[in-house]
C-alpha cells in the first residue's frame, strides 16, 4: 500500500488533496519532529523533509512537485491536468514548476527570514516577490492558471496562498487570485483535507 509521510501546514497538503481527489488508498502518517530525525526516516528522506511518498513498490519520492507529477499517472481521465499530448500541457508544467520554485521559495523566506539574512529585509523582499507572482496570475487571460481548465496547478497555488499571512491584503486588486482560491477552497475533497489540518 502507498504511504505518505505528511505534516500539517506543510507541502504535503497538495499531495493529500490529490490523493482525495483521485480516491487512492494511501496510509497517511504524521511523524513527529524527533521521528523525522531518526535513521529509519532519514533512510527514505535523506534531508528529513516532508512530504515523502512511498510508492506501491516501496520506492520513496520526496519534494511535493515530484510527488504531484508522479501521481498524475493515476489521473486517467485527466481531471487534474491536461494529457501530455494536450497543447496546454506545456503551460501546465510551466505554471506548477514556477509556483514550486519561485512562490514556494519566497514564502519560505518570508516565514524563516533568519535563515537567509537580516530578517526585516528578507521578509520585505520575499513579500514583494510573492506579490509579483500574484500579479502574473492576475494578468492571465482565463480564470484558471491553465487555459479554461481547473488543474492541480490551481490547487498548488491554493496551498501556497494558505500560508500567506497577509492573504486578504494580497487579494486587494487581484480578483482573479481570490477567485482561484475560493474555487479550490469550495471543493468537498479540499474541504475534507483542510479540516484534517486542524485535528
Amino acid at each position: 500500500i502507498m504511504k505518505l509521510y505528511a505534516k500539517h501546514g506543510a507541502g504535503s497538503l497538495i499531495v493529500e488533496i490529490m490523493l482525495e481527489e483521485l480516491g487512492l488508498n494511501c496510509d497517511i502518517i504524521y511523524p513527529t519532529d524527533d521521528e523525522r530525525k531518526s535513521p529509519d526516516f532519514r533512510a527514505i528522506s535523506p534531508y528529513g523533509r516532508i512530504p515523502v511518498f512511498i510508492t506501491d513498490d516501496g520506492k520513496p519520492v520526496f519534494e511535493s512537485l515530484a510527488i504531484v507529477l508522479m501521481l498524475l499517472k493515476h489521473d486517467s481521465k485527466h481531471a487534474l491536468a491536461p494529457a501530455p499530448d494536450d497543447p496546454s500541457y506545456a503551460q501546465f508544467l510551466s505554471w506548477i514548476t514556477y509556483l514550486a520554485t519561485t512562490l514556494y521559495s519566497a514564502i519560505l523566506r518570508f516565514h524563516y527570514p533568519d535563515r537567509y539574512g537580516e530578517e526585516d529585509v528578507v521578509r520585505a523582499l520575499a513579500l514583494a516577490e510573492m506579490r509579483v507572482v500574484y500579479d502574473h496570475v492576475e494578468a492571465l487571460p482565463s480564470d484558471y492558471l491553465v487555459g479554461g481548465q481547473a488543474t492541480v496547478a490551481d490547487d498548488y497555488l491554493f496551498m501556497l496562498l494558505t500560508w500567506d499571512e497577509h492573504l486578504e491584503e494580497s487579494f486587494v486588486g487581484r480578483p482573479k487570485l481570490r477567485a482561484i482560491y475560493d474555487s479550490v477552497d469550495s471543493r468537498p475533497a479540499v474541504q475534507k483535507v483542510v479540516s484534517r489540518q486542524d485535528d
